[in-house]
């Protein structure tokens, strides 16, 4: 079953086009990364599908259902998180009070429910408390879980902004160099991670620089250079694969 898949999707900016007729899938349980030098495309690539950016032309459907037109908080709706490469993190929160952030879109009390402090206000909020501690416990975040989130190392910090999104109970779940500025333990416990997530029955892509972690986690990979998709096949074959190896890689591997 796909739940995400693009056709022919194009951003461009003037006279550059950023994504080029992009056709791209995946399937529900996968774990799909998005590779290519800096500057390929990626990150419109998510805006575009998290309603950051309106696609020049092409489509976006996320469970068959066409979503290019909807904002932002619309996707998010509808079951499509993100993380970004440089952490949001509240400032003045703790790690408890940002994850309970992202249970906010699921909100269906109104203001009068506020004014007058209903039991279906107490009652939500009772119920998203305990939501936020199920992924607490998840992440194994209970030691930290009353610290200001961004004194904490930033390993546990992209941890965090992952329970955020996590608690907006998403179906598809997009993770933008979550190792990035990470050191090989840090890299090695989010590969787990993020394996975690998937057996958890999420579906995952991410853009990733680091290949060792790319390599060892997805199931299929596809590769944008100049806004192009020039492959997509399972780590093996992309290794082998002389455009990316002439694009990106660098050298044949084995």
């Amino acid at each position: 079953m796909k739940v995400l898949e693009t056709k022919g999707l194009t951003k461009s900016f003037g006279g550059l086009t950023a994504v080029n007729n992009v056709d791209f899938y995946i399937d529900k349980g996968e774990i799909v990364s998005l590779i290519g030098p800096n500057g390929a495309g990626k990150t419109t690539f998510f805006n575009m599908i998290t309603g950051v950016y309106e696609p020049t032309k092409g489509e976006i459907l996320f469970l068959g259902k066409e979503i290019y037109k909807l904002r932002s908080y619309e996707i998010t709706l509808e079951g499509i998180a993100r993380t970004f490469q440089n952490i949001r993190l509240f400032r003045s929160m703790t790690v408890f009070e940002n994850i309970l952030i992202g249970q906010f879109c699921r909100a269906k009390s109104n203001l009068i429910d506020t004014i007058f402090n209903t039991k279906r206000l107490k009652d939500e909020q009772s119920e998203a408390r305990e939501k936020v501690q199920k992924i607490i416990d998840f992440l194994e975040l209970e030691d930290v879980k009353d610290e200001i989130a961004v004194s904490l190392p930033y390993g546990i910090q992209k941890k965090v902004e992952i329970g955020r999104a996590l608690a907006t109970e998403p179906k598809l779940l997009l993770l933008d160099e979550p190792a990035a500025g990470m050191n090989t333990q840090e890299k090695k416990e989010m590969q787990d991670l993020i394996r975690k997530i998937r057996d958890k029955s999420y579906t995952v892509l991410l853009i990733e620089h680091d290949m060792k972690l790319v390599m060892g986690i997805s199931d299929r990979i596809a590769v944008l250079d100049y806004g192009n998709k020039i492959a997509e096949g399972t780590p093996s074959e992309i290794q082998k694969d002389k455009r990316v190896i002439s694009a990106y890689l660098g050298k044949e591997v084995g």
